[in-house]
């Protein structure tokens, strides 16, 4: 190994030490979470949620034109987005909730169909930062990629529960991590602590509490991001299921307002 793929090398392992070393101690040992992996409808209702999307029932979403034919409800009650919308900006081709909520409880289940391939992915160091070379340029490894989604919250382009084939793990706050002007330790309260992502193809479960501007995110029964609160969060604006250009589904969504 010459002298800078060793340095690169140490670099990234101790950047993984250190990563591991923060994250796990801001869990308690048994610390894994109180929601199971999926919920039921029955479930979800005793636990005082109301659906926002189950069979094939979209009149909570505000559907527009560009969205005909690429958001569409299955006749398996899967709402199959093939990452095609037609609105002119990309945070319109989104689908959003018709209503505004605020503080909340939000389930939903969703997977990534593509079939993975390999593609270069950054690597993400434990104050949220990139990895970066000498020249500035984001260092990448390859990894298997079936694409990029998320959950935005109360129309608000940074509080977004990140859905997608990183090493991180789904359930990032991706606008407040990558943020350099925010504080270190509010960008890493952004970062999942713990990688429970079911292998690309298979179904997970979010469960998703934002109250006092503090998110809190659940993936398949793993509490795996507990954030710092958020600034400049609206207090209530609409839920959007986001575009990406890459092919998404989603089921059983609920919501419990707080």
């Amino acid at each position: 190994m010459n002298g800078l793929l060793f340095l690169l090398f140490r670099r990234v392992m101790v950047v993984g030490l250190i990563f591991g070393a923060t994250m796990s101690g801001r869990l308690n040992a048994d610390d894994t979470s109180t929601a199971t992996e999926f919920m039921a409808a029955a479930e979800l209702q005793r636990d005082g949620f109301a659906p926002l999307f189950v069979g094939q029932n979209l009149n909570q979403w505000d559907l527009q034109p560009g969205h005909v034919g690429h958001w569409i409800a299955t006749d398996q009650g899967v709402l199959h987005y093939d990452g095609k919308a037609t609105q002119k900006k990309n945070f319109d081709k989104s689908l959003w909730t018709k209503k505004s909520f605020g503080e909340l409880e939000f389930y939903v289940e969703w997977r990534l169909p593509p079939e993975p391939v390999m593609k270069p992915h950054p690597i993400v160091l434990w104050n949220g930062d990139f990895l970066r070379d000498d020249q500035g340029n984001r260092i990448t490894r390859p990894h298997l990629d079936a694409g990029d989604s998320g959950i935005y919250f109360r129309g608000h382009f940074p509080c977004q529960a990140n859905i997608w084939s990183q090493e991180l793990g789904s359930g990032e706050i991706n606008g407040y991590r990558t943020d350099t002007k925010l504080p270190v330790k509010l960008r890493q309260s952004c970062l999942p602590f713990k990688y429970a992502d079911k292998p690309l193809g298979q179904w997970n479960a979010f469960r998703i509490k934002l109250a006092q501007d503090r998110m809190t995110v659940w993936l398949n029964g793993q509490l795996v991001l507990e954030s710092d609160k958020l600034p400049d969060l609206p207090a209530s604006g609409p839920i959007g299921l986001q575009h990406h250009g890459d092919e998404v589904e989603f089921r059983n969504i609920w919501i419990k307002e707080l």
